[in-house]
């Protein structure tokens, strides 16, 4: 999910409790274990993540006679609807009760810096099933859109939490914007959203700033 940071680690890393699976289970758990927590993998997955999107998206517009107000539309559509998925897999998934999925996120929490990732071969998978299960409800070059519109709201998470981890930001902007994600690593029932806070404030899980004691004073 991010560049030098991990977003799902696997059962088994340090910091993070062993997860006992049925013995049938093991032969493929510890080498995604094992792949989910390179860099290779992380490295990987941000550039298939993205590579991705750009595949979608221009499938869509090849496929398909669309018009360009609905196309833009569908466009803004995917990305709102990516904004509810990220921040519903971290709270509901990444911590709640899920097993490995929990046991990673905690990992990350432990280790910002880490190279916690999905198997980079995971997300670029479920976004052409997306693509496939809209194409059964819309026009298939819409369909196409719309998934590539949320694979690269995907795309755009990763990258943005790994420079959110690695990089100081200068403008105030982007300071604020950095540091609201950095707020959930101390406060983790709170500030779920990584590129915005938009649910978060709807939802009620926006972690209240408390002014500065010395604010306002002369």
């Amino acid at each position: 999910m991010s560049s030098t940071q991990k977003a799902t680690a696997a059962p088994g890393n340090a910091g993070t409790p062993a997860l006992h699976l049925p013995a049938p289970l093991e032969w493929i758990a510890r080498p995604l274990s094992r792949l989910s927590t390179s860099l290779f993998n992380l490295r990987a997955g941000l550039l298939s993540d993205s590579l991705v999107s750009v595949a979608l998206i221009a499938a869509g517009i090849r496929y398909g006679r669309m018009q360009p107000a609905l196309a833009a539309l569908t466009v803004l559509c995917g990305l709102f609807v990516f904004t509810f998925l990220e921040y519903a897999a971290h709270r509901w998934l990444f911590h709640g009760n899920t097993g490995p999925f929990r046991a990673g996120h905690d990992h990350h929490h432990v280790d910002p810096l880490g190279y916690d990732a999905l198997p980079f071969f995971m997300p670029p998978l479920l976004m052409c099933i997306l693509a496939a299960l809209f194409a059964l409800v819309i026009a298939p070059g819409y369909a196409l859109l719309l998934a590539g519109a949320i694979a690269a709201g995907y795309a755009a998470y990763g990258l943005s939490h790994v420079v959110i981890h690695v990089h100081r930001f200068k403008s105030p902007l982007l300071r604020r914007w950095a540091g609201f994600h950095n707020i959930h690593h101390y406060h983790p029932e709170s500030n779920f959203g990584v590129t915005t806070a938009l649910w978060d404030v709807l939802l009620g899980t926006h972690y209240p700033r408390k002014p500065h004691p010395h604010a306002g004073k002369a």
